[in-house]
């Protein structure tokens, strides 16, 4: 039920680092680790073997990028050093794990490089919108929805307009939430059979043409979006592309009677499973002998494959709040009329499928970038310049070939990624498969940072969960950990800003040709492209 990157993202991991051999290694000592690339094809065993210099100064050779006398700066620490027969000498910073991150100082502001937005270099920060932050609390338990461990929390649209100068702040381009489309209204069961669980991050959809109350009104929406415009951030909505089974709550709003209905109690949601029964025996009194309801989604609408006609439900009668009309059409038409609405209304610029076809995928962004160019010449003042519709689609990869990099790294990897794939890579981290993710800590503060270090360096797109930067404690859909902002939790934070800063500022980073440039007794790696040229070199610790 829950609509996460983990079900769709290929578990690659990437820990090459530092100097690379092609002979397995068992030594597991500081100097070098054992690491492992696991892609469909093939599994390549690396010794990787890390500078271990620290945080001393450290004189790096840089005459392939600057001149003598140029003025270089370390974007990290903002120290200064003017080159001299071909050489710099600066100390990293002793919160950067080891990391100087060299640029050139421009003489004139105008003479900086304005990078224009490109998607396949951008960095998305991915939202569980429940589980950010509470900005409206009237709105917590819509449609009579019951607290529950496995239930909404409270986060919404509001909560998300609040923190929108700390996500600009951070410094990310594309705020990525969960769907926001109204979901069946009262529990489903867990994988389990015996856990009932709201879809508070998604992937049960009742109607694709309302917005949840739990996440907030129309009018909300619109604020957040053109703020978020206003910021400098696109945003991108995750969408499902098949309706849920109904909840027993629904069923009772929209007058859907039962096969029999003497089982059920007089609040239907209340109903518990007999001797032998669990939970996913919850429909047995209103299935007909083909297992379907006959007034819900039909099995037409949840068959990906199927490109025919389809009827909308007829429990949509009932349904007071609602844009869908009874009528008979082709579904890849009506989904995309309903979703693309949307763009129409508020200016969305993109929308990311779990599940699709090639063919719906076409159509979705076909018609969104119709769409957005529509609300653009409607809305001059609010669109982003040059800005343009994307679709995500993670079934099919089409766009984005995830690279997933761990925490459990010794070593900071550098190495180049640009031609592991045939297309763009999309980074993320390995917490997305975690079950539980550590406490932050003094023992593991600096596989956070390197973490965020090997993230954030990455050419090609990057995506960040949530609570990535603040080390969220907990599951991958535990609540934001806002009050953790001291400490240890505020230097990794700022960490992640400077890092984000420097990235922004370098299309060479994301763009850039790769050049190894020195391994002893530090790694240093050349970005460079056309227009703009960093070195990033790394000490150890």
């Amino acid at each position: 039920m829950k609509l996460s990157v983990c079900a769709t993202f290929i578990s690659l991991s990437f820990l090459a680092g530092c100097q690379s051999t092609s002979l397995p290694s068992t030594d597991n000592s500081n100097a070098s680790i054992t690491t492992e690339v696991t892609s469909a094809d093939q599994t390549i065993h690396k010794e990787t073997v890390c500078p271990s210099l620290g945080i001393q100064p450290v004189t790096v050779t840089v005459s392939e990028l600057w001149s003598e006398g140029d003025v270089v700066t370390d974007a990290y620490s903002g120290d200064i050093a003017q080159v001299k027969d071909g050489q710099i000498t600066l100390t990293p910073s002793r919160h950067s794990g080891g990391l100087l991150l060299l640029e050139s100082i421009s003489v004139l502001e105008s003479e900086k490089e304005k990078i224009d937005f490109q998607w396949q270099s951008a960095t998305f920060y991915h939202i569980a919108t429940d589980r950010f932050y509470n900005g409206n609390s009237w709105n917590d338990h819509s449609y009579g929805r019951q607290t529950s461990a496995q239930g909404f929390k409270g986060g919404d649209i509001a909560g998300l307009t609040k923190k929108l100068d700390y996500l600009a702040e951070l410094g990310v381009d594309v705020l990525w939430l969960s769907t926001p489309l109204e979901q069946v209204h009262g529990w489903l069961p867990g994988k389990d059979g015996n856990t009932p669980e709201y879809p508070y991050a998604g992937g049960a959809t009742l109607d694709w043409t309302q917005l949840d109350t739990n996440m907030g009104s129309e009018q909300e929406m619109r604020s957040f979006i053109d703020s978020a415009h206003q910021l400098g951030m696109r945003v991108v909505w995750s969408i499902d592309s098949a309706p849920s089974k109904p909840s027993l709550a629904d069923l009772q709003q929209f007058t859907v009677q039962p096969q029999d209905g003497s089982e059920l109690p007089s609040y239907w949601n209340d109903w518990q499973p007999k001797e032998g029964q669990n939970l996913t025996h919850y429909l047995d009194a209103f299935n007909d002998e083909s297992g379907q309801i006959p007034q819900w989604w039909s099995s037409d609408w949840s068959d990906l494959k199927y490109e025919g006609t389809v009827s909308t439900p007829e429990f949509f009668i009932n349904k007071p709040t609602t844009e869908v009309t009874q009528e008979s059409k082709k579904k890849d038409a009506l989904l995309t009329q309903w979703v693309t609405s949307w763009v129409s209304k508020f200016g969305i610029d993109g929308l990311v499928l779990s599940q699709s076809t090639p063919q719906l995928t076409k159509q979705f962004e076909a018609q969104g970038s119709k769409a957005l160019e529509a609300w653009k010449k409607d809305n001059q003042y609010k669109a982003l310049e040059g800005s343009s519709f994307i679709i995500v689609d993670l079934e099919n990869q089409n766009h984005f070939i995830p690279q997933i990099h761990t925490i459990e790294s010794q070593c900071l990897p550098l190495n180049d990624q640009t031609n592991a794939q045939d297309k763009a890579p999309i980074h993320a981290l390995t917490w997305f498969d975690k079950d539980k993710q550590p406490e932050l800590t003094t023992d593991n503060y600096a596989q956070y940072r390197d973490a965020a270090s090997t993230l954030l360096l990455s050419n090609g797109s990057v995506s960040i969960w949530y609570g990535d930067e603040s080390a969220k404690p907990g599951d991958l859909y535990s609540m934001m950990n806002w009050e953790d902002a001291t400490g240890q939790y505020w230097s990794l934070r700022s960490h992640w800003k400077k890092l984000l800063s420097f990235r922004g500022n370098h299309s060479a980073i994301v763009q850039g040709d790769y050049q190894v440039v020195k391994q002893e007794p530090y790694y240093a790696v050349i970005r460079k492209n056309e227009s703009d040229k960093v070195m990033i070199v790394y000490t150890g610790e």
